[in-house]
């Protein structure tokens, strides 16, 4: 027998995919299933079939639920098995998975992977329709039958109940794992583990743990508790790691340190094998009651973990034997008891295992498929290929930009915004456009080239057209009018920064020789004296690129302007003062991290070491090993007054912070400068005097300042770029962003 399994599918991470990709896997060792194709839901429009599937479904694009019906009709696919959550299908409520119901020529069987006791009455009407269109309907407890059958969404009749499957391999693993611990006594100084894992998210309930973890650590000092797993993509996509982060505050707020373990991936089975082989007790304090199923769970099952849970449906299902323990939603207290009523009492904890290891056995995926392929044979067999019944095609296509795309036009990038509207009576400056350059050059790298790739390239069409004899223009009206002429000012040097990060990629031949010519052409208008910040800039630029690239006059004017900062630092430091000028303006990391650069391409070890004293004396300044970091206000600080100093923060100051701890840390290696960088990126995330984040979850702009009561309004190109760009290069660098612990890659 053929079937088709439609479902989101590895490597998009999503549970309900792993538990897809688990299941075909099994079907294969089972006598009635000969072939299992894999139709996979993906964010993306439809794309070229990757190996192994045998065709994609755009969530969000209903045309291609239709299509794939079809497709699926002319071929001799016996029987379609659908994975059903309402979030992985398009439409209010998921509602496009009708469309393929209604079109599909095959019986369907759907696996449910939610129930919910109190639907809306749209969800409802969704699922009892989908229920009416499929031949039979899989749930995965005699509870989720219940709900199912007294909402009326499905008669007793339709329905089969079919475990949650977990790999043999995991199960055998995770007993290794667990036989290798060191043997230890629970009372003892030896290390109890507790842990979660699986896609992060609100409704995951953690924060429960995190609150329950204070007292949990008096009564056991050498606890730890991993949570395993990144952020749910979905919620990524409409807030970003706002709630991984609070996890990571609150953490370092109640000062556990080493006591909580956040491992952001998506873990393999083996990697889970040795998680839980090594967890004493597994924690599940979902926030909910109306999750009907968890892999977590059953997985933890399998390897032989005793459980602590809130009592959502699957919970209380499965531990209703002894293999672990309910407590109350929203109830640290409680669940810091429950936890020590088994790290107290290891009788209690071994009963619990044991029972945890006796379900579990009964979960492995070869039992389950033999059953799921019972279930598609019943199906093939009682219902025959029906005429699909025609409706019009349909094209839609879903859109998705972020607000740099939003400011980005044919010509440049906006200045500013009102809020995240762009405001186009600012117009653009080679400042913003040189930092686009930077940014697309970076996400280009990374994906998504055909927008990006052409978003540098107008960018560079922009230089070219801000270039004159005496430098470059560099503001221009929406109308398309320069505003000024060619001057040699802080724009230029960004230009050739812009350009030297470019020239050191070169992976487009084509963009090489402009961007050398244009390079070499604004250095023969840096003859003369330049600021500070221009011969920062530059400097950045011009040492990013290959020595045996950089022709002589480029050269020379590194060593030139690497003088000229080094000069400046020797002349004006003290030693409480270790600063290139009397006071601290705009962009002031940019000084020692040109500095730092410089030196490192001119084989100055001894600049090189003023440099990382003078970035040190800059963070102390601004508390960079403190609880948060405090920023020069843009209305700057002279060299008597005390720290802060006046005005907005601004998020230029704090990426350039951290893009010259990052230039630190390359040079270095030493992992206080990581450190140090993450705590600067963690001021646009909300470690600041306000406690608010300034980068927008919602829409990916940045606000352009941080007031002393709120956020400027304006999500405008230098502040919004400023983020992103520091963002891609701490990732770059292999420094992950979290509270208290530093991670390298």
């Amino acid at each position: 027998m053929r079937t088709a399994i439609v479902s989101t599918f590895p490597p998009r991470a999503c549970g309900i995919g792993a538990f897809a990709a688990d299941l075909r896997s099994a079907l294969f060792g089972t006598d009635a299933i000969e072939v299992a194709d894999l139709v996979a839901v993906v964010h993306e429009p439809s794309s070229p079939q990757r190996r192994g599937v045998l065709a994609t479904i755009a969530q969000a694009v209903r045309g291609d639920y239709v299509r794939t019906a079809r497709m699926l009709g002319r071929l001799d696919v016996d029987v379609v098995l659908l994975q059903h959550e309402y979030g992985i299908f398009g439409g209010r409520d998921g509602e496009y998975v009708l469309s393929f119901a209604r079109e599909l020529a095959q019986p369907l069987v759907v696996t449910l992977h939610t129930v919910l006791s109190e639907p809306t009455p749209h969800q409802a009407e969704v699922l009892t329709e989908l229920c009416s269109e499929a031949e039979l309907v899989i749930v995965m407890t005699d509870t989720a039958l219940r709900l199912l059958v007294e909402s009326g969404a499905c008669p007793t009749e339709k329905v089969r109940v079919v475990p949650h499957g977990a790999p043999a391999r995991l199960i055998a693993r995770a007993a290794i794992a667990r036989e290798h611990r060191s043997p230890r006594a629970l009372d003892s100084e030896s290390g109890m583990r507790l842990s979660t894992f699986g896609l992060i998210s609100s409704g995951k309930g953690i924060e429960t743990v995190i609150e329950a973890l204070p007292a949990l650590v008096e009564r056991h000092p050498d606890l730890v508790y991993t949570i395993a797993g990144r952020t749910h993509p979905d919620v990524e996509r409409r807030e970003g790691e706002r709630y991984r982060l609070s996890l990571e505050q609150r953490a370092f707020e109640l000062g556990l340190g080493t006591h909580v373990v956040f491992d952001d991936r998506f873990l393999s089975i083996d990697e889970l094998s040795i998680l839980l082989g090594q967890t004493d007790v597994f924690l599940t304090p979902y926030a909910s009651r109306e999750q009907i199923a968890s892999g977590a769970l059953t997985f933890a099952l399998a390897a032989g973990c005793a459980v602590v849970s809130t009592p959502y449906w699957y919970a209380q299902d499965m531990l209703e034997s002894g293999a672990g323990q309910i407590v109350p939603f929203e109830d640290p207290a409680a669940l810091a008891d429950a936890v020590c009523s088994y790290l107290d009492h290891p009788a209690e904890l071994a009963a619990a295992q044991a029972e945890a290891k006796r379900v579990g056995a009964t979960l492995a995926w070869p039992a389950v498929a033999d059953a799921t392929a019972s279930v598609l044979s019943e199906a093939s067999a009682r219902a025959p290929r029906r005429r699909p019944i025609g409706i019009s095609e349909l094209h839609l296509t879903s859109l998705r930009t972020d607000h740099l795309l939003t400011l980005v036009d044919d010509v440049g990038i906006v200045q500013h915004a009102h809020g995240i509207i762009p405001n186009r009576d600012s117009g653009y400056c080679v400042d913003d456009v040189a930092r686009l350059a930077v940014v697309s050059l970076a996400l280009a790298e990374r994906g998504d080239e055909h927008i990006w790739n052409a978003s540098l390239y107008r960018s560079l069409a922009f230089l070219h057209a801000a270039a004159g004899d005496d430098g470059m223009r560099n503001f221009m009206g929406y109308d398309r009018r320069w505003l000024d002429e060619p001057h040699v000012g802080d724009h230029v040097g960004r230009a050739i920064w812009a350009l030297g990060d470019i020239l050191a990629t070169a992976w487009i031949p084509a963009v090489v020789r402009p961007a050398g010519d244009l390079l070499d052409r604004l250095v023969g208008t840096l003859s003369g004296a330049v600021s500070l910040r221009t011969a920062a800039y530059t400097v950045l630029g011009l040492s990013r690129v290959d020595s045996d690239r950089l022709a002589p006059p480029a050269r020379r004017l590194l060593e030139q302007l690497v003088e000229q900062l080094d000069s400046a630092l020797e002349r004006e430091a003290s030693d409480d003062w270790y600063w290139f000028e009397d006071r601290l303006s705009y962009d002031n990391a940019r000084l020692p991290q040109a500095l730092l650069s410089g030196a490192d391409a001119l084989g100055r070890t001894d600049v090189a070491e003023r440099g990382l004293e003078s970035l040190r004396w800059l963070g102390d300044q601004c508390g960079l090993d403190g609880d948060g970091l405090r920023l020069p206000g843009h209305l700057g600080r002279d060299r008597n007054e005390p720290a802060p100093g006046a005005g907005d923060e601004q998020p230029l100051e704090a990426a350039a912070l951290v893009e010259a701890e990052l230039t630190a840390f390359a040079l270095t290696r030493r992992v206080e400068h990581g450190r140090r960088a993450i705590t600067a990126f963690e001021w646009f995330l909300g470690r600041n005097r306000l406690r608010r984040p300034l980068y927008d979850f919602a829409t990916g702009g940045c606000s352009d300042g941080l007031g002393s009561e709120t956020l400027n309004d304006n999500e405008g190109a230098e502040s919004t770029l400023a983020f992103h760009q520091a963002a891609l290069l701490l990732d770059a660098a292999g420094v992950r962003a979290g509270v208290e612990e530093l991670v390298l890659a």
